[in-house]
């Protein structure tokens, strides 16, 4: 959707966050987001995704992403309510 592809992708054991996405193009993710529901995880893949064009959280970051995922935002705030849920 974004016509852009990751150099890697790496699943790691992140204490404090669900991704992260480098300049040059690496995606790694908590392995923890795969106890999360379906469209959580679609959340976290489309936001480090947008990474890939906006290394940052500016205003275009958050339009891209809502270009992509218009609901979005619902989907942020249920990852903050539920995700200590998702943490063993």
């Amino acid at each position: 959707m974004l016509g852009v592809e990751a150099s890697e992708v790496v699943i790691r054991n992140y204490s404090q966050r669900w991704g992260s996405a480098t300049q040059n193009g690496r995606l790694a993710f908590n392995w923890r987001i795969i106890m999360a529901p379906r469209p959580l995880i679609d959340y976290v893949a489309a936001h480090e995704a947008c990474h890939l064009i906006h290394n940052d959280h500016s205003a275009d970051f958050w339009r891209l992403l809502e270009r992509i995922m218009p609901d979005y935002e619902s989907r942020r705030l249920q990852l903050a309510i539920n995700g200590a849920k998702f943490q063993l």
